[in-house]
């Protein structure tokens, strides 16, 4: 059971609800979005009953809550026992293409910040000293994590053209990353269910003047990109999203009454 005992001491996992969440009757309710759950306990520990994990994880999936780990492990004690329940930062998107665009980035840097930084890093260094297969397996790496943050950045990006202040939740778990939005008109949620995958062929298009001094990079840029396209089809995150605009009658419902619309990876 989550959490392990250490030196003694029960590590435990707080759960904080988002910014708008208000309890009533036992439930979390976020009326912008007109989500409601059951409201999960404060903080879980290893006496935690499974049915309170489970509502945990559907607070923390929903979006309306926050969570972080207190206490302290060693590495090997990470190794062998690995946390049950990730800890996941969460927040109402903010109003605005600038100011959404920026913290979202901000929340995405958090956890792929390091990644990044060290595959770029790695890569120059390869090449630098002349391993060519490592220098491509860390451009690789660099390339996906950078498409990453594009993809979520165009997801939201066209979102926020249609709804400059149309209500949004973002949840960052363990590199995975979850935007939660109001609905919008048939057309509108088909741009911007396929403005994230197809943000990441920015990187092919950075690179195409370049591609005669670096052909292999320009088509691993491709091939990376391509990929997010896969995910449409999925039956779940891009794919449920393509699926549920399909569905719409052709009006489609407006921004402010529509049922959310999660997009997961």
């Amino acid at each position: 059971m989550f959490p392990k005992v250490v030196d003694g001491a029960a590590r435990r996992t707080e759960l904080h609800p988002i910014d708008g969440v208000v309890l009533q009757n036992g439930k979390w309710n976020f009326t912008p979005l007109g989500m409601s759950i059951p409201a999960p306990p404060q903080f879980l520990t290893r006496e935690s009953s499974p049915e309170a994990l489970i509502v945990a994880r559907e607070s923390l999936d929903s979006g309306l809550a926050s969570a972080r780990h207190v206490g302290h492990r060693g590495l090997l004690n990470k190794l062998l026992h690995p946390d049950s329940l990730p800890a996941t930062e969460s927040d109402a998107v903010l109003p605005g293409m600038a100011r959404s665009q920026t913290q979202v980035l901000a929340m995405m840097l958090r956890t792929l910040g390091w990644p990044v930084a060290f595959s770029a890093a790695t890569w120059w260094v390869m090449e630098a000293v002349g391993l060519r297969i490592f220098a491509l397996l860390s451009s690789l790496a660099f390339l996906i994590l950078v498409s990453l943050i594009l993809h979520e950045l165009g997801h939201l990006g066209v979102f926020r053209l249609f709804a400059p202040s149309g209500p949004a939740l973002f949840t960052a778990r363990s590199g995975r990353f979850r935007l939660v939005r109001c609905g919008l008109p048939k057309h509108q949620d088909l741009a911007v269910t396929f403005a994230g995958p197809v943000a990441p062929f920015l990187l092919p298009g950075l690179l195409f003047p370049f591609q005669v001094w670096l052909p292999l990079l320009f088509w691993t840029s491709l091939v990376v990109a391509g990929s997010h396209l896969a995910l449409l089809l999925r039956n779940d995150g891009d794919g449920g999203m393509l699926r549920m605009a399909l569905r719409q009658d052709r009006n489609g419902p407006n921004s402010q009454s529509a049922a959310p619309h999660p997009d997961a990876r």
